[in-house]
This record gives structure tokens, C-alpha cells and sequence, in this order.
């Protein structure tokens, strides 16, 4: 799975409302198919950056939260030179997926 990947869906699991905006650049087809095989949706959002994404867990998904665009708010940008994805080298995914029932315990 590629890394930018399980940083994606830490920044998701990790906001309490169970979708995080990342800036644009952020998602390309590969991700959004490898998020979308675990259950996570990606919306566009122009709600922090004008083309950037809202990345939805499966429970926000199951919830009702998603829209397929999230319109600009007070606090879009219109340029994201320095906004990134932080990366999340303590995150276990493995665990998240165990909780879910996607993989088995030993």
C-alpha cells in the first residue's frame, strides 16, 4: 500500500469527525482506489483549499456525512504551496483494519 495512502487515513481516523481536507495534490487515482477498497470516500472539498479533497472514514461514510463537494467556506485558500499531508510514522493501520474486521488477529 503506498504511504501517502495510510497518512491519508490517519488524518482521517484521527479528527474527531471522522473526515479530514487535505490540500490539492493530494489524492491521485491510485490512492482514491487503494482508500476506496478499504471503505474510505474522497469528496472534493474547497472548504480549506480551492481543489482539495475531504477524505471521509467508513463510519462518517455510514453516519450520512458525505457529499460528494464541500463548498468554500470563510477560511478557504486560494494557494496551498506549503500545505501538506503530515506524515503519520506512528500510525497502525493493521489495528484500524483488525477493529474493522477487514483482517484477522493472529
Amino acid at each position: 500500500m503506498n504511504r501517502a495512502t495510510i497518512n491519508l487515513i490517519a488524518a482521517a481516523e484521527r479528527n474527531e469527525r471522522g473526515y479530514a481536507d487535505v490540500p490539492p495534490g493530494s489524492v491521485n487515482e491510485e490512492i482514491e482506489s487503494e482508500l476506496a477498497a478499504f471503505g474510505y470516500g474522497v469528496a472534493r472539498s474547497d472548504r480549506l483549499w480551492i481543489g482539495g479533497y475531504r477524505i471521509h472514514s467508513p463510519e462518517s461514510i455510514q453516519f450520512g456525512n458525505y457529499r460528494p463537494y464541500v463548498p468554500p467556506s470563510v477560511f478557504t485558500c486560494v494557494s496551498a504551496q506549503s500545505a501538506h499531508v503530515p506524515d503519520a510514522g506512528d500510525f497502525n493501520l493493521e489495528a484500524v483494519l483488525e477493529v474493522r474486521g477487514e483482517i484477522r488477529s493472529n
